[in-house]
């Protein structure tokens, strides 16, 4: 029970919770391989299938009504992107490595429910993680300025995802400052300065591949102020 509750405590937007069951049904599905930087769906496609990622790792994003890309979540291994019941579509998912996928129509699902029922419960926890993490986002717009945003979201991801290395921390993760404006929404120029900020006061550095905490009691209590910038006079 532990392992499935912490399943629902995501920090960023990737993968959620992930049905591995399917792994023993794609031979009923429709397996289709992309290469890196592949469109698997454009927006506007009529799919109407469960994609299912076998492999790889894909960026799921939405297109807005002035044509901006705007980032929904990263789609790895057992992850499970429903389109079965959407017309016309507004995803874009691109393969950001080379990735395989399995597609399942409305009759094929059914024909899975039918041979394993508790299969569904899984499916069920999978739009759960993505509902729990999306209202707490929207708590998160509501209450918090932009900086803080950032600030908590690097303070989550060293909580969730930090290894002790030395007196500092460090989260193995390529988050470009790109995805971070997008998970906070925060602007990328915000992002930018906070994490300048950060840096000068010695509290954390981004490195392209990783995260590296040096002050944590520092960053924990910049979650708790109502705006970074001004509070360091950056």
């Amino acid at each position: 029970m532990k392992k499935e509750i912490k399943g629902y405590r995501v920090v960023i937007p990737d993968t959620f919770f992930p049905v591995e069951k399917f792994n023993q049904f794609i031979h009923l599905g429709s397996v289709k391989r992309y290469s890196k930087g592949s469109a698997v769906v454009l927006p506007g496609d009529k799919v109407q299938k469960l994609i299912y990622v076998i492999s790889g790792r894909l960026r799921i994003s939405m297109i807005t009504d002035d044509e901006r890309e705007r980032l929904i979540y990263f789609a790895g291994k057992n992850c499970v992107l429903g389109l079965l019941f959407t017309e016309c579509s507004d995803v874009y998912a691109v393969a950001m490595e080379n990735s395989q996928v399995c597609l399942f129509s409305e009759h094929q699902v059914r024909q899975i429910f039918q041979m394993d029922q508790d299969i569904v419960f899984d499916i069920l926890k999978n739009y759960q993680s993505k509902v729990s993490y999306y209202m707490k986002q929207v708590t998160e717009m509501d209450y918090f300025n932009p900086t803080v945003r950032v600030v908590r979201l690097l303070h989550q991801l060293c909580i969730s995802q930090g290894v002790e290395v030395g007196n500092s921390y460090e989260v193995n993760i390529e988050l470009t400052m790109k995805s971070i404006s997008e998970i906070t929404g925060a602007h990328y120029v915000t992002v930018s300065k906070v994490l300048g900020c950060l840096k000068k006061q010695k509290i954390l550095e981004k490195k392209k591949d990783k995260i590296i905490i040096h002050n944590l009691e520092r960053l924990n209590m910049l979650t708790h102020e109502t705006q970074i910038l001004k509070k360091t006079n950056i």
